[in-house]
């Protein structure tokens, strides 16, 4: 009985063959990250492609764009917008490194959201998928694909799971070259953050509100996370609003993010206290 192998198949294995060949030697090198990429774009069309490591401080080490992405600028969200993005939040619990869809991720009012708003729906992006592959030190790196609204590039549940299957290798590969290279702890500080914002103004109840707000959860998500009414949540909202002298949700956010970027070192406690 003859047995064959797929055309599809051995096209696939010529290009991780390939890729490997030239990306395995280059482990521990600055070129690395860039042709880690390179891989990753044998295997799935993109529109952008970033890699940010968050160690001591998140930092881009590469991002490309197409023309149907925008250049905004990405200093807020380095400058703790992230701490809103799915990806990230997903990277608290996480404790081993995974691929992950967007909507995977998102909370249920997501798109609502200021965050997908300001970050996503500016620079063209319709959706996101990528890698958070967790080191032993708690640093994490974030490889994000993206792909723009009404693009062709736009993945199929196939290629979603190609890169699924292609975790434990990519895994693998940046744990052996960033593994030693990685001498600072990641730092959390910013997670309190959000965690204390709005604590000097507002009841323990509003500052839950609030946060969650921020990270894109609806009111009847909020309610049944804070076992609340959706009216409830209503009136905790306004009144947060109120006491905060705002009357928007891009409000809400811009105060979130004025208020962290005015620290060089965030020490905790609420960021809007000498704020205002």
């Amino acid at each position: 009985m003859s047995r064959t192998i797929h055309p599809t198949a051995i096209a696939m294995i010529t290009r991780l063959s390939e890729g490997l060949i030239q990306l395995v030697p280059q482990i521990g090198s600055e070129d690395f990250p860039h042709l880690l990429v390179e891989v990753i774009k044998l295997f799935v069309p993109a529109d952008e492609i970033t890699l940010i490591l968050f160690e001591d401080k998140p930092e881009v080490l590469v991002s490309e764009k197409t023309e149907q992405i925008g250049n905004q600028s990405i200093d807020m969200y380095l400058a703790g917008a992230y701490l809103l993005d799915p990806f990230y939040r997903a990277s608290v619990e996480l404790t081993q490194s995974q691929f992950f869809t967007y909507d995977e991720l998102v909370p249920d009012g997501f798109r609502q959201s200021e965050f997908y708003k300001q970050y996503l729906v500016k620079i063209g992006l319709e959706d996101e998928c990528g890698y958070l592959i967790i080191f032993p030190g708690g640093q994490f790196l974030h490889l994000s694909i993206g792909h723009g609204r009404g693009s062709s590039s736009r993945l199929t549940p196939s290629e979603q799971q190609l890169l699924d299957i292609l975790t434990p290798l990519i895994d693998m590969l940046c744990q052996q070259h960033w593994g030693e290279q990685l001498s600072k702890p990641l730092n959390r500080q910013l997670d309190q953050a959000l965690a204390n914002f709005g604590s000097s103004k507002l009841t323990e109840r509003e500052c839950a509100v609030i946060r969650m707000v921020l990270q894109g959860y609806s009111p009847a998500a909020i309610a049944d996370k804070l076992f609340i009414s959706p009216g409830t949540v209503r009136v905790h909202l306004r009144n947060s609003y109120k006491k905060l002298d705002i009357g928007s949700q891009l409000d809400l956010h811009n105060l979130f993010i004025g208020a962290l970027m005015q620290f060089e070192h965030y020490e905790g406690g609420d960021p809007l206290e000498g704020f205002f």
